[in-house]
């Protein structure tokens, strides 16, 4: 394994010229220069601090800064870059010619690849206060003459920027945009980080950050480890049909095939009214709605246990809704905006239910002030004790745009969105601390805050609200150059209520070959449904049944210990890239694996496929998981040739384990 060999640490105590960096080797040759990164202040007695950090034992880095006033005068700060290094080529004096990868991002449309050439300036940026709404927060970089490859991703919840210029120069780390940050003398702060991951190709440096990530970075926890499988009721009833006999009957059929959690999402609280929208009541969280949970939350989560699952329970703690009695009672929490800033119009603004005539308000409570932060871990810690929930689904479906301007939460009026998450990443700790069992994943309009920012504070990121075969591939492509398979979670095709075209199935007339290939595609990593179980047709609730067991039995122990490859090109939305997509998931503990191959609208059926990461002189055993046939294969003929697909029966999705022959 090619690893680069850059000092374990380098760092730089003041902000002069000619702080020291370090050079990014990789099998003995420079590839680029990391030095410190880029700061603007209004004044001088600034001092930087400047450190890489190698996280784990391969060719992952963290870019930390750290900024102290040390002069007699407040000093106004607008840029904080914590990454800039200046590629090189393969040789001195050689052209620096490198290839450029990213990922647009919005709702429905998340990890959507671009490609491009540092022959050509490149500017990637998020304005929308989340950080995977406009473009993920990640840029992978391999050179054109050799094998040498980077990974960028700022590791920042909110607005952050990229740069790579032509002639070889990146900065990265928490956007310019709007930022001015003023420090009181003797006063510190940490700029967000930026992490760096070096292999010699893109498929071996998304491989290196996922296990820096899984094994130094992500929040672990001895329940989270278990990776718990759940059942969760949004799709197929949203908020206008659920009620307390709806999750219990289904709480049933979950235990009955094997889930075990089961998730009440948003429709639980607000006035007692069956036909209240939650969107317009968020905030109010103390409230549950007794039209549709007559009971309360204590009992609901006694019956859910009863039935032999844990529950678990969907809030988006940070928001306000234009109705909400908060927002009346207490408008000291909420974040509120300069009437005259505008939100930048390069993204879609996305925020549900403000207020025509309050052009200030943003729809959330503000973190950075220490009321905020105590409302949302105070509604937090209510819902896990009340319902004695095993799992919370936070979610987040606003744009904070530029993010608060008050000045009296205890921040400026230019850095209300920087103290927001550094709030946010503070509870979300202490909600942690106060209740270890307590699994939470992170969820925002789907996949629109997925950054490692936030992977430092939760247990998992929810991919897309959409999760139709076609489009979750192509997601979980994108998703694994960032996360490891335990840090993803992905429901398999949900059943929606709703009109949203790419999701509509006449679910009467999905057969089994079908059901099961929806299934393996959310099977690589924490899995998921989003059904109406109690009406599930007997011989799918028999495949759902069958694919839980395989998934505890086979799967769970390598999306804990394993990485995800991609062994094909990304499929992509709208029936076109990669039609016969596939993946390898492999454990880092032992030698074995799993793999999955689909075959998509326009696609052919493969009669092989490569794999990879196996002993060439090694005697495999090759499991179809569908029909338990067993046959014996080489390491270096998968390798070469690929492990053979039967064809039989016209099947659109394949599902082998690969272990050591005994």
């Amino acid at each position: 394994m090619m690893t680069p060999d850059i000092p374990a640490a380098a760092s730089s105590a003041d902000a002069v010229p000619g702080d020291h960096g370090a050079d990014l080797r990789l099998n003995g040759g420079t590839i680029a220069r990391l030095d410190p990164g880029q700061v603007v202040a209004d004044r001088e007695g600034l001092t930087r601090d400047w450190s890489t950090l190698r996280i784990g034992s391969g060719g992952v880095w963290e870019m930390r800064l750290a900024l102290r006033n040390d002069g007699a005068e407040p000093i106004t700060v607008t840029r904080m870059d914590a990454c800039a290094l200046t590629l090189r080529g393969p040789a001195a004096g050689a052209a620096v010619h490198w290839r450029t990868s990213w990922y647009r991002s919005a709702w429905g449309d998340e990890f959507r690849p671009r490609h491009g050439t540092t022959r050509h300036d490149l500017f990637l940026d998020v304005r929308s206060g989340r950080s995977s709404h406009g473009a993920a927060p990640w840029l992978g970089i391999e050179r054109e003459d050799d094998a040498a490859a980077l990974i960028i991703t700022p590791a920042w919840s909110g607005n952050w920027h990229i740069t790579a210029l032509s002639g070889g120069v990146v900065t990265a780390g928490i956007s310019p945009w709007q930022l001015s940050v003023t420090l009181q003398p003797g006063e510190r702060l940490t700029a967000p980080s930026v992490v760096v991951a070096a292999a010699a190709d893109l498929d071996a440096a998304a491989v290196e950050l996922q296990r820096a990530v899984r094994d130094h970075w992500l929040a672990r926890s001895p329940f989270a480890d278990t990776v718990p499988t759940e059942w969760n009721h949004w799709w197929p009833y949203e908020d206008v049909e659920v009620t307390e006999e709806v999750i219990a009957r289904n709480a049933a059929v979950a235990a009955e095939v094997g889930l075990e959690v089961a998730t009440v999402d948003a429709g639980w609280f607000g006035a007692s009214d069956a036909g209240s929208d939650w969107q317009e009541q968020r905030g109010d969280w103390t409230d549950v709605n007794a039209e549709r949970f007559p009971s309360g939350l204590t009992a609901l989560g006694d019956a859910v246990r009863a039935e032999g699952v844990l529950p678990g329970i969907w809030i988006e703690a940070e928001a306000v809704g234009r109705s909400a009695r908060l927002r009346r009672e207490h408008p000291d929490l909420l974040a509120l905006a300069d009437e005259s800033r505008a939100p930048d119009p390069s993204y879609r603004r996305m925020t549900v239910s403000l207020d025509p005539e309050d052009a200030g308000f943003l729809g959330y409570v503000c973190l950075g002030s220490p009321a905020g932060r105590a409302h949302v871990r105070a509604a937090v810690g209510d819902l896990v004790e009340r319902l004695g929930a095993r799992w919370i689904k936070l979610d987040f479906n606003i744009d904070p745009d530029a993010g608060c301007t008050r000045t009296d939460h205890g921040h400026g009026a230019g850095d209300g969105l920087f103290r927001h998450y550094e709030g946010l990443y503070r509870v979300l700790d202490e909600v942690r601390e106060r209740y270890p069992e307590v699994f939470l994943e992170a969820c925002s309009s789907g996949g629109l805050r997925i950054d490692l920012g936030l992977a430092r504070h939760v247990h998992a990121f929810f991919l897309s609200d959409p999760d139709y075969t076609e489009h979750h591939l192509e997601v979980l492509h994108g998703a694994s150059r960032l996360l490891p398979p335990l840090g993803i979670l992905h429901w398999s095709q949900s059943q929606w209520r709703g009109d949203y075209p790419p999701q509509q199935r006449e679910w009467a007339s999905v057969g089994t070959a079908e059901f099961a290939s929806m299934l393996r595609a959310a099977m690589l990593h924490r899995f998921g449904v989003s059904l109406r179980l109690t009406d599930l047709a007997p011989p799918l609730r028999g495949v759902l049944r069958e694919h839980v067991r395989l998934f505890r039995e086979e799967i769970a122990p390598l999306v804990r210990d394993g990485v995800l490859r991609p062994l094909s090109p990304s499929p992509e939305r709208g029936g076109i890239g990669e039609r016969a997509p596939a993946f390898q998931l492999s454990s880092d503990r032992e030698d074995r694996h799993v793999v999955a191959a689909f075959v998509l609208s326009g696609g052919r059926p493969p009669a092989r496929v490569r794999l990879s990461a196996l002993h060439a002189d090694a005697r495999y055993q090759v499991t179809d998981l569908a029909t338990g046939e067993v046959r014996p294969a080489d390491g270096r003929e998968l390798l070469d040739v690929g492990v053979a697909l039967s064809t039989s029966g016209d099947p659109t999705s394949w599902l082998l384990a690969i272990a050591p022959a005994s």
